[in-house]
């Protein structure tokens, strides 16, 4: 097979590397140049060259390490796509006729062919004795001397078209929601996911602990950090007034007496910072931390007369920010690596969790196992909860034997069951409430939101939602899992039994009554963005009768 010149198949070729990023987080470009050629496919290294494919020339460009190019060939394949190394063979797939091929680097010869299982053959990655093959929907492994089937899952979303194999797990990329998948080979798992630096990921590698990634659009060649410091994205900040709603109202015809108000106060947390302070319609009597470190302003009303009502507000300014984890299990640590405080506290029973019922402790033994890895008994009862519950807000927080037994709950009705078997597998967990963005930037919020967080030595406390990794795509699926949007304003932090919240979020209150009365409670937030040139000194939270209570 004749070497095509370089001249004939590039364009004019710089390099522009991008300066070396001392600490990155998880999917941040470290350095990056430009594609060989105008139409980028496949992408593979041996440690030594790169290797692009032009989908639209039928080309092989090699490139040295430092992207510049070396030589290049004719493909194959009529449209060549993915692209992988397998010992010394360079492995082409061709889109076009769903046929692989065993390609010598050095001389372009095809030493061996078959075909794909299925047509359309867009990804390919090599590790031991098998081959990873993605064409039609599916994720094929097989024998790489003759394509022999030897098991299959569906791609993780759909959307999914080239692979790479880091030598333990396979990665996928998707070019439409333009995200990297970190996959279990054998399972289709998705463990975590990156966001791709490009509108266009057309091919990945793996080259000393980073990901290659070249992008069909920008024409670049893309090197990014994946398991450097710190272990999680931040990303879409959100900037915004928020304020929250609390009223009683006594219809009557007794009074209300007595009554203790307590709100939690929103805090700094990696996703979240307070711009201003947090200004109330009325001073609180005092402030105070629970045992779980939660602050909450305290209240105290005398008495409510029939047909009046009590009113509170607070607002302050947030900025809010999406924020993603790149959690690999093999560095999450065992049950032993995790501080003996924080087990103490966070596996505690509570008067909801009820972990010590012959139920509970047999599902969390069926679920977990022999398990000693915090990551993998976390994901277990996650996958168990999303696989066996559906969504149903039918009111109260029932306790999760009888949640799980009835297999549907609400939000905190998933969470209690999470935490509860986590914690009777051994492992720390607790939970977190919101004040939630409803669809538009300027919204209103009377539902509100919780979900998990589960403490995994090395990385801390992570996000864990259960109710949101109840979908069908494994990639969704993993969202659930390690990740929050830019839509929640954390207000709570706790484990339960709270003194001063209970079981509650946002808020909890307590009163008495001389006698019968008919008493209704509203919460509601607010959300109003802030303009590029407001201020970070919070305007006064609105009264009363600024805030009327309406829905959506």
């Amino acid at each position: 097979m004749d070497h095509v010149r370089t001249s004939r198949v590039l364009a004019v070729f710089t390099i522009a590397y991008l300066p070396l990023i001392a600490v990155a987080a998880p999917g941040d470009v470290k350095e990056s140049f430009d594609a060989p050629c105008k139409y980028p496919s496949g992408l593979a290294t041996d440690g030594d060259a790169i290797f692009v494919a032009d989908w639209r020339h039928a080309v092989i460009h090699e490139l040295g390490m430092d992207g510049k190019p070396v030589r290049s060939w004719y493909a194959p394949a009529l449209n060549p796509s993915g692209l992988t190394i397998a010992g010394d063979m360079l492995v082409v797939s061709d889109d076009h006729t769903g046929r692989i091929f065993f390609t010598n680097p050095k001389t372009g010869v095809v030493e061996s062919t078959f075909e794909a299982p299925a047509e359309s053959a867009t990804g390919l990655a090599f590790a031991g004795d098998t081959l990873f093959i993605l064409a039609k929907g599916k994720i094929y492994r097989v024998m790489p001397d003759d394509g022999t089937i030897l098991g299959y899952y569906d791609v993780p979303s759909k959307a999914a078209r080239h692979m790479a194999h880091d030598g333990k797990y396979l990665w996928v990329c998707d070019r439409v929601k333009d995200e990297l998948y970190m996959l279990v080979p054998d399972t289709g798992k998705v463990i975590a996911i990156l966001a791709a630096p490009g509108p266009h990921a057309a091919g990945i590698a793996w080259h000393n602990g980073q990901l290659l990634n070249v992008d069909f659009q920008t024409r670049k060649v893309y090197r990014l950090a994946v398991d450097d410091a710190p272990h999680y994205r931040l990303t879409d900040k959100r900037r915004a007034r928020v304020e929250f709603l609390w009223a009683l109202n006594n219809y009557g015809p007794a009074e209300v007496t007595d009554l203790k108000l307590n709100v939690a106060l929103p805090m700094e947390l990696p996703s979240q910072k307070l711009l201003s302070k947090i200004d109330f319609s009325m001073a609180p009597a005092r402030t105070a931390s629970d045992k779980w470190d939660q602050r909450c302003a305290l209240f105290d009303i005398a008495s409510v007369p029939a047909g009046t009502k009590a009113a509170l507000t607070y607002g302050v300014n947030a900025e809010v920010s999406a924020i993603r984890y790149l959690l690999i299990p093999d560095k999450a640590g065992t049950l032993d690596d995790i501080p003996a405080d924080i087990r103490a506290d966070y596996t505690a029973n509570g008067s909801r969790y009820r972990i010590n019922t012959p139920y509970m402790r047999e599902t969390a033994k069926k679920i977990v196992g022999d398990e000693k890895n915090t990551y993998w008994i976390a994901r277990k009862v996650f996958d168990h909860i999303i696989g066996s519950m559906e969504y149903e807000m039918i009111g109260g927080w029932d306790v999760p034997e009888v949640v799980l037994k009835r297999g549907s709950g609400s939000c905190s009705e998933y969470t209690y069951a999470f935490v509860a078997l986590c914690r009777a597998a051994g492992l720390p967990a607790r939970y977190q409430g919101s004040i939630v963005v409803r669809g538009d930037d300027a919204s209103i919020d009377e539902a509100f939101h919780r979900w998990a967080q589960v403490y995994l030595p090395n990385y801390g406390w992570v996000p864990v939602d259960a109710n949101r990794g109840d979908a069908k795509l494994a990639s969704d699926q993993c969202r659930g899992f390690g990740e929050l949007s830019n839509r929640f304003l954390i207000t709570t932090q706790g484990g339960g039994d709270s003194e001063y919240l209970s079981w509650g979020y946002n808020a909890h209150s307590t009163y008495k009554a001389t006698g019968y009365c008919k008493v209704e409670q509203d919460n509601f937030g607010f959300w109003e963005p802030l303009e590029p040139t407001e201020t970070a000194a919070a305007t006064s939270a609105s009264s009363d009768s600024d805030c009327k209570p309406k829905a959506e």
